[in-house]
């Protein structure tokens, strides 16, 4: 009988050794096919989207806690739970607006992986420019013999025609300005000239209305220092 009891208890010890490995490694495991993605060349305005795979090879729900963006013009759509041997996705968003070059965003994952708390995900794009921008910010000022106009070229990179309306003038009184299309659809000229005589510091812009929705609007800040 006592032998008997021994054996069980032995048999039963066994068993909770095997199971141990189990007990202790029940983990998710986050695993990324990719982690880097090129856009390659866009316009500015694009609104740019990928989607990332992510697997669980682990035991448990792997679960992302959240994806944090380091821009705000970028926005995240994720699979909060992956459950294991399967394949969520995460989907970033980046607002390309304002953004010109060589450009780089990054966005952070975090999940219950014990092994891998954090990733990085990595997104890359050369942005060209949709309007280009020549001899701006428009500076006028100086003393008396000192040059009071000053010009800027606005030109399209696009494949279709461009039209500037004016939309806003905040220096009426101080400076003129007038819009002359120099190439149909493809450059204009804005030229500026101060009109006051005054000794005095202004600030002011012109705001153009475009008729690209990847650009719907440029504006051109205008600096004048007069010491007469």
């Amino acid at each position: 009988m006592r032998r008997r009891t021994i054996m069980t208890a032995l048999a039963s010890a066994f068993g909770i050794l095997l199971l141990l490995p189990v007990l202790c490694f029940a983990d998710p495991q986050m695993v990324l096919k990719q982690q880097i993605h090129d856009f390659k060349s866009v316009f500015e305005g694009e609104i740019l989207s990928y989607t990332f795979d992510v697997l669980n090879q682990g035991d448990e729900d792997l679960k992302i806690e959240r994806v944090k963006s380091e821009c705000t013009c970028s926005v995240a759509h994720f699979d909060s739970l992956i459950a294991p041997n399967a394949q969520g996705k995460i989907t970033i968003e980046i607002d390309t607006n304002g953004f010109q070059g060589p450009e780089r965003w990054v966005a952070r994952i975090f999940s219950n992986d014990p092994k891998w708390k954090e990733a990085v995900l990595d997104l890359r794009a050369q942005v060209k420019p949709v309007i280009t921008i020549t001899g701006a910010p428009v500076f006028l000022g100086g003393k008396k013999k000192a040059p009071t106009t000053a010009e800027v070229e606005i030109r399209t990179e696009l494949d279709r025609d461009l039209i500037l309306t004016p939309e806003k003038f905040t220096l009426s009184g101080k400076v003129t300005y007038s819009l002359e299309e120099i190439q149909k659809g493809r450059r204009y000229r804005v030229s500026f000239q101060n009109v006051t005589r005054k000794r005095e510091n202004y600030r002011g812009s012109l705001k153009l209305k475009t008729n690209f929705a990847e650009k719907p609007d440029v504006t051109i800040m205008i600096i004048g220092r007069f010491d007469l």
